[in-house]
């Protein structure tokens, strides 16, 4: 019974911190408790969405160091951190619930996932293929441009004239490797420049580490970033799990700056 009230209390301990994370006040706390789903992936299709985007770009970092890059990244390498992200999020730590429930960590993203910048010359001599681009069209007469359309499902989504330049806006409606992509289109005769938007202001972070021994096991590090974010973020709070092979979670450790108020993070 003193058990049982020991609990409640506890709750409503962290109830009157008001949304600041329920933790232990040792920076470099550890736990080794373990928790499970049922198997990898077994969670409900809105908490997959949930990490859409952060599955996505883990996948890409993990295929970055690669000496050619491809625009489409490994679908079972997505779908594996995936389940290694949504395996913490179905456990049951304190930690988890800071990093997911009151900090709602995500990667913050540098740059768009799923469009690119062409420019190209108006002067038909410079881009004799850019006319239907002109036109408002979505394909060329350029068969390398048309196949990148068709290759990954590339739509006109705007164009902006300019005095002797068109700014055309490529969207795809999977996310894609953009980089790669805009590296492709900028290598075709008639295109002055391609790139990818760029997003301002730094942020939270989420890291995967395969672990050297152990098959399909992951160390995943939270990073809970705070302190002219709009710029450089200045302070940063770590919260570290392990991720097995089946998707058991461990958590291992909290470390780094004091856990942010919420009014911090604004």
């Amino acid at each position: 019974m003193n058990k049982f009230w020991s609990k409640i209390g506890a709750l409503l301990l962290c109830t009157s911190m008001f949304f600041v994370a329920c933790e232990s006040d040792d920076p470099t706390s550890t736990g080794d408790d373990e928790d499970t789903v049922d198997k990898c992936g077994d969670v409900s299709d809105k908490t997959k969405e949930f990490y859409e985007d952060d599955a996505f770009l883990l996948a890409l970092n993990a295929t970055s160091s690669s000496s050619v890059s491809s625009v489409l990244t490994p679908p079972a390498l997505v779908e594996r951190m995936s389940d290694v992200l949504t395996a913490i999020h179905a456990s049951d730590f304190a930690a988890r619930d800071s990093v997911i429930d009151v900090y709602d960590v995500h990667i913050h993203q540098e740059f768009a996932l799923d469009r690119i910048w062409v420019t190209i010359s108006t002067d038909s001599n410079v881009t004799p293929w850019g006319a239907p681009w002109i036109n408002g069209d979505r394909f060329t007469s350029n068969p390398t441009v048309d196949d990148l359309l068709v290759a990954y499902d590339l739509q006109v989504a705007q164009t902006i004239q300019q005095t002797n330049t068109l700014l055309v806006e490529l969207v795809s409606e999977d996310l894609i490797n953009t980089q790669a992509l805009a590296d492709q289109f900028a290598a075709i005769e008639g295109v002055e420049n391609a790139t990818v938007s760029n997003l301002s202001g730094d942020g939270d972070n989420i890291t995967v580490m395969a672990l050297a021994g152990e098959a399909d096991a992951y160390e995943v590090t939270y990073d809970v970033a705070y302190d002219d974010c709009e710029n450089t973020c200045l302070k940063h709070r770590y919260y570290t799990f392990r991720v097995s092979e089946n998707c058991s979670v461990t958590y291992i450790k909290t470390e780094g700056d004091e856990a942010p108020e919420l009014s911090d993070r604004d």
